[in-house]
């Protein structure tokens, strides 16, 4: 039973699902989503346009925050990511978990009241 245990893969889908995350680049704040794709040919796409990617099949992808919030998303949660790879003619859609509040509407406080009990 050990033996079966050991030769079981890891699920490559919870490995390989992309990720985003909130940077400071310069004065701005960016957002860098990152994730692996099959090969460096593969396309990343956001709303139909190719993202300028670094790195080959580990990737990144760096945009100003006012960049991120233009693409139309249908919840301000997640971001739908296409893999499109042309030479097998395949896509594949990765949806991305952002960091909270990211892409949604910003709140600015006037003050912030805290009170000890």
């Amino acid at each position: 039973m050990l033996l079966g245990l050991a030769m079981t893969p890891p699920p490559a889908r919870a490995a390989s699902a992309p990720q985003a995350r909130l940077i400071h680049c310069g004065s701005d704040t960016c957002l860098r989503i990152s994730g692996h794709r099959q090969r460096s040919a593969v396309a990343v796409r956001v709303g139909g346009q190719d993202l300028a990617v670094e790195g080959g099949r580990t990737w990144r992808v760096t945009v100003p925050l006012t960049t991120a919030r233009a693409w139309l998303t249908s919840s301000g949660y997640a971001l739908t990511l296409t893999l499109a790879d042309t030479q097998a003619g395949t896509e594949s859609k990765e949806a991305v978990a952002l960091p909270p509040g990211a892409l949604g509407p910003r709140v600015e406080l006037a003050s912030l009241v805290i009170r000890a009990h």
